[in-house]
């Protein structure tokens, strides 16, 4: 076939051989001539590309605006895979988001701080978290989600959040991020942390530091920020080759005895690796 004029195939033969590739290659296509281009840009291609529940997910969108389910389903095919690579929606009851990853097309979803179980037990004096509204964060980075969770004080920490493989990609390699900031009002956080992922009856640990200045001669995972002003830092990787099997992750503090405070909770976020 001459690929600079796409005289031998019809466009959309061309555009059911792209659809077999990747998302990358399906751009670098578009590269090759005119009809090339149309064909990559079809809804025949990013049809398949997008997740094959991905009208079943985005029929659960509660974002506003573009976001919106209906918004949302007058896109092309090619249109709504790069919105959701760009803009994750909120889903359910909004305490969650999905997004695709742009490279692979794979599912990511982060589940929003109301969606974890966040613990704390006081042992002199109570212990307590401060829900706060977006309008309201203490801190630069802005929130996908309605709310999120401030230690106002504390001696002891546990956060944990569980998510079904069952909603994830198949056969791929996952990593979960614990994502939060610091107050500018904080105390007693520069203590290490214990991060832990149980996937069946696999389970790894790991110490870890949420500041990320820790003295030298510590020893753990120090985290990273992110482009949304965001920290992260990485509670471990599991591989998605089991059915209807659930992953827990979890941070718990290793020093209960310090009173801690400024914490600032956004989720834990699952994206391929």
């Amino acid at each position: 076939m001459d690929v600079t004029t796409g005289a031998v195939l019809p466009e959309e033969c061309i555009a059911t051989i792209i659809s077999f590739t990747s998302p990358r290659d399906a751009c670098r296509a578009s590269l090759v001539s005119p009809i090339f281009r149309s064909a990559a840009g079809s809804d025949l291609v990013w049809e398949r590309l997008l997740p094959q529940d991905y009208q079943q997910i985005i029929s659960e969108s509660v974002s506003p605006g573009p976001s919106s389910s209906a918004s949302l389903n007058i896109l092309s095919k090619k249109d709504l895979y790069f919105h959701l690579c760009d803009t994750p929606i909120l889903i359910g009851n909004g305490n969650r988001s999905f997004a695709i990853d742009k490279l692979s097309g794979k599912k990511c979803y982060m589940l929003g701080a109301r969606e974890l179980s966040i613990i704390n037990i006081g042992r002199r004096i109570t212990s307590f978290w401060e829900w706060i509204s977006s309008a309201e964060m203490p801190v630069l980075a802005q929130s996908r989600f309605s709310e999120v969770a401030r230690l106002g004080l504390g001696h002891w920490l546990r956060i944990r959040g569980r998510i079904e493989t069952q909603i994830l990609s198949p056969n791929t390699k996952y990593g979960a991020y614990f994502t939060y900031a610091i107050a500018d009002r904080n105390y007693n956080l520069h203590h290490p942390v214990k991060l832990s992922i149980r996937y069946e009856n696999e389970r790894n640990a790991t110490n870890a530091h949420l500041l990320p200045d820790t003295p030298e001669g510590y020893d753990g995972r120090l985290p990273s920020m992110r482009e949304d002003m965001w920290m992260e830092i990485e509670i471990g990787e599991f591989f998605t080759d089991q059915v209807d099997s659930v992953v827990e992750m979890c941070l718990m503090d290793t020093a209960c005895d310090p009173c801690k405070s400024g914490l600032v909770v956004h989720g834990i976020e699952l994206r391929p690796k």
